[in-house]
């Protein structure tokens, strides 16, 4: 299982940098922000490499939707599993301003556990052929 990581700010890394400038040892500065050695360490040494504190450019293209979109269209699909991605999506363009493709309704469910199986209705059997099928059964 993959650790989850969490990015430092820029004004702790800034922090970082200040207290080391002022003279201060790696475990000191570490206590002080609140995050390992080895986080302070890396901090550290690509300031001095690269001398920038900044995130690196973001590559590939970002995500359309944002969390709560993510969890109008789950929401929809739980409260009724009879619904198309095709319904969804057309009633995700009405209410939003971005519009989505039923594929991208497909591709949101699929990454929450919710894979295309949708519940059918069953025909009705009455007691009369009910009877009249156990028999031909038997």
């Amino acid at each position: 299982m993959a650790r989850s990581r969490k990015e430092t700010t820029i004004s702790i890394r800034k922090l970082i940098i200040f207290h080391h400038s002022s003279g201060k040892s790696v475990p000191n500065v570490a206590k002080l922000v609140n995050l390992s050695h080895s986080t302070e360490q890396y901090v550290r040494k690509r300031f001095k490499e690269e001398n920038r504190n900044e995130n690196k450019v973001r590559e590939g293209r970002p995500a359309k939707l944002i969390e709560c979109d993510q969890r109008f269209i789950i929401r929809k699909f739980v409260k009724n599993p009879r619904l198309s991605a095709l319904k969804v999506s057309t009633e995700f363009n009405e209410k939003f301003s971005t519009p989505i493709s039923p594929e991208t309704v497909r591709r949101v469910l699929r990454a929450a556990g919710l894979n295309g199986r949708s519940a059918r209705r069953k025909f009705f059997v009455s007691a009369k052929n009910r009877k009249l099928m156990l028999s031909f059964a038997k």
